[in-house]
């Protein structure tokens, strides 16, 4: 099941750019206009270099736009320790600075490129269940505090007043976070590179690249595009560009849905601060509010599923969630995507001579990848001399992909089919 999104309703996309045609040169191409290749396109622009940004589609059609435009700047998954632990101790502290920056990194891009994205820095809430959630989470705020200090534990209390959601124990608060609409954010930043500078052309999906003497040789359609120096930001669609990264990501199917317009009463009772909220079960409960007063949330969609159905299913699930529940209608319901590598950390893959991939976001691109665009733009204005603290590795491609691809989706529908049990809705 898979139909248009919220974003897609509410805008008519980025203006019109041509098609690559004939043969064109810069000194860097961009694959693919996400956040991560427009942010870095911006930045390369505005510093006078020769920028060809490649898009496949428009931008923001990827998994940027079907996301649920929240700006979550958090780990996925695991820990500061853990990362620590996993990078050492010279690339670690500084992935963990840029992490803690990138919710006010992005939010202070779209202020000061003066986009109209819908933007929301009210913050992010990520709550957890269970006796040890208060000290648990509570540890990963201290944990945090080397290196930023906007994170804040909440209590069940606080969790409960500022969520108004039943059932968690404690939260993390992150006042850096936030929503945005997407689709527009994409838009936006692909004005303000083409405003900068930067080539753009849509619907050209990159079909060969080619190293030739000391320049790289793209064909998209009936276009070539040389260029000194290439960077790969396709999220997903990066591996079908280099032989080295293919099965190094998995997809994990996300579907989003928004509603009707809400009631001024349930609007007042869930999330008063206007922040949004993804908590740290196995089944996740995700939601935000976006304009027109219309709630964002997340649910599995199983094999089959009809509209009412899933309706249905929604209304179940946020009686239990909300304590000022009342039913809602879904007005679009759509399927988008998450890329997820082993180490569940937004990396850097060197490919070879000028070739670079930015790989995988893991759920938290819109927050990481306007940092991670900025971090690569200064690496290649200073000529590699300015060295990003970000992950920068070989390409580790993921064991047994046709079985491994299907994980993701089966660990949520194990984590759902355990929530069910345990409140009693089997067989309902």
């Amino acid at each position: 099941m898979n139909g248009a999104s919220l974003w897609r309703a509410l805008d008519q996309g980025a203006a019109h750019r041509p098609a690559l045609s004939g043969t064109e040169e810069a000194e860097i191409a961009i694959v693919g206009a996400g956040v991560a290749g427009l942010s870095l396109a911006c930045e390369l622009a505005a510093a006078g270099r020769s920028v060809c940004v490649i898009e496949a589609d428009e931008p923001g059609s990827g998994a940027l736009g079907a996301s649920a435009g929240i700006v979550a700047p958090q780990l996925v998954r695991t820990t500061p320790n853990k990362v620590l632990a996993r990078l050492g101790p010279e690339v670690g502290p500084g992935w963990l600075r840029l992490v803690g920056e990138s919710g006010s990194h992005l939010f202070d891009l779209i202020s000061a490129l003066n986009i109209d994205c819908d933007a929301r820095p009210q913050g992010f809430i990520a709550p957890a269940r269970g006796v040890d959630a208060g000290a648990r989470l509570e540890a990963i705020v201290q944990e945090w505090r080397p290196f930023r200090r906007d994170l804040t534990a909440l209590d069940a209390a606080d969790t409960a007043q500022m969520t108004g959601c039943r059932g968690y124990d404690a939260a993390i608060l992150d006042a850096s976070g936030g929503g945005v609409n997407p689709l527009r954010l994409a838009a936006g930043l692909a004005a303000r590179s083409v405003e900068a500078g930067a080539q753009l052309f849509h619907h050209s999906r990159v079909g060969d690249l080619e190293r030739v003497g000391e320049r790289w040789r793209l064909h998209a359609g009936a276009g070539t595009l040389w260029a000194k120096q290439v960077v790969l930001c396709a999220n997903g669609g990066n591996q079908s560009l280099h032989p080295a990264l293919d099965s190094t990501v998995l997809p994990m199917r996300v579907h989003e849905l928004s509603t009707s317009p809400v009631s001024q009463n349930l609007r007042a009772s869930v999330l008063p601060g206007g922040q949004a909220l993804t908590d740290l079960e196995p089944d996740i409960f995700s939601i935000r509010f976006a304009e027109g007063g219309r709630m964002i949330t997340y649910y599995p969609v199983s094999g089959g599923a009809t509209r009412a159905g899933v309706e249905k299913a929604v209304n179940r699930r946020l009686s239990q969630m909300l304590n000022a529940f009342e039913p809602i209608r879904i007005e679009h319901l759509w399927e988008g995507v998450a890329w997820m590598n082993s180490s569940l950390l937004p990396r850097i893959v060197a490919l070879g001579p000028g070739l670079l991939a930015i790989q995988a976001c893991n759920g938290r691109g819109i927050a990481t990848n306007a940092i991670v665009g900025r971090e690569i733009s200064r690496m290649l204005l200073s000529d590699g001399r300015y060295r990003p603290t970000i992950a920068y590795e070989s390409p580790n491609p993921i064991a047994r992909v046709p079985f491994m691809r299907h994980v993701p989706d089966m660990m949520l529908r194990m984590a759902r089919a355990v929530r069910q049990a345990r409140t009693g809705l089997l067989g309902r």
